[in-house]
């Protein structure tokens, strides 16, 4: 009986040892989970207060390319861009559209510095602005252009709130399919194939919007492949010319490419 009790003592004082290793297990994975954070922070840390990042100083390290690495923040200042200061508010009420993505970022700058299209007065829309990152970038470095920002009706506070220092930018609502009119020589869109469930009312869209002479820059991450790739199939059969290329930009997020189109076809 003795001999019983000592061994099923054992077992218990065993356990319990079992259950504190555990649990400092946890902690430990816990502070190394804590670490890795605070040195993601890191890459930002030359913001001038706890709700602004400072663009440039994560484009000086670029140690980060998740897509959520600036959601903290309640804006993002990219310092003076063309001749005057830009910085964008974030809103994570309205969702993802509320939110500065890489992909925003560097097709603006791409296709600012794509000079083909910057003659006389060009119109310009994005559709999916979110934030109007991209249209408000390029509408700064390109001030004789007139940018329209679009999205659905909850971003529009949010994109009507940035571009209200922009001169030459305006914000509506667009909704992909619907109610489409008028005609811009220049198309914009920064992931707007990755999410949507109707590849061909994008490209539809698109289409609609274009004229024979419009230039259509999208600006694209390989998370869904097959939402992309269907897409382009639809764009193939209403453009003459739809090619990938490599973005021009500071910023090197290496799952970021570009759509080039142009090209539309009359028989539609």
């Amino acid at each position: 009986m003795a001999t019983m009790m000592h061994s099923e003592y054992n077992d218990d004082y065993d356990a319990y040892n079992d259950m504190m290793n555990r649990g400092a297990f946890l902690r430990n994975l816990r502070r190394m989970a804590e670490q890795d954070e605070a040195q993601r922070d890191e890459s930002s840390n030359d913001q001038t207060d706890s709700d602004t990042l400072c663009y440039q100083s994560y484009l000086s390290v670029q140690a980060v390319y998740d897509d959520y690495k600036h959601v903290n923040y309640r804006q993002v200042d990219f310092g003076i861009v063309g001749d005057s200061p830009l910085v964008i508010a974030q809103d994570r009420t309205v969702g993802k559209g509320g939110f500065v993505w890489d992909s925003g970022y560097i097709l603006a700058e791409h296709v600012s510095r794509a000079k083909e299209w910057q003659a006389g007065s060009p119109s310009v829309v994005e559709l999916g602005a979110g934030t109007g990152v991209t249209g408000l970038c390029v509408a700064r470095q390109v001030p004789q252009a007139n940018v329209h920002l679009t999205d659905l009706p909850e971003l529009l506070p949010l994109m009507e709130k940035n571009s209200s220092t922009s001169k030459n930018a305006t914000a509506g609502v667009l909704e992909w399919g619907r109610n489409v009119s008028g005609q811009y020589d220049v198309i914009l869109g920064a992931d707007v194939v990755a999410s949507i469930y109707d590849s061909y009312g994008l490209a539809k869209t698109i289409y609609d919007l274009s004229h024979e002479r419009t230039k259509i820059y999208l600006a694209c991450e390989d998370r869904l492949a097959g939402s992309i790739e269907g897409f382009e199939g639809h764009m193939k059969s209403m453009f003459d010319h739809v090619g990938r290329s490599k973005p021009n930009s500071a910023n090197k997020n290496p799952k970021v490419w570009i759509f080039e189109i142009h090209g539309k076809r009359s028989n539609q």
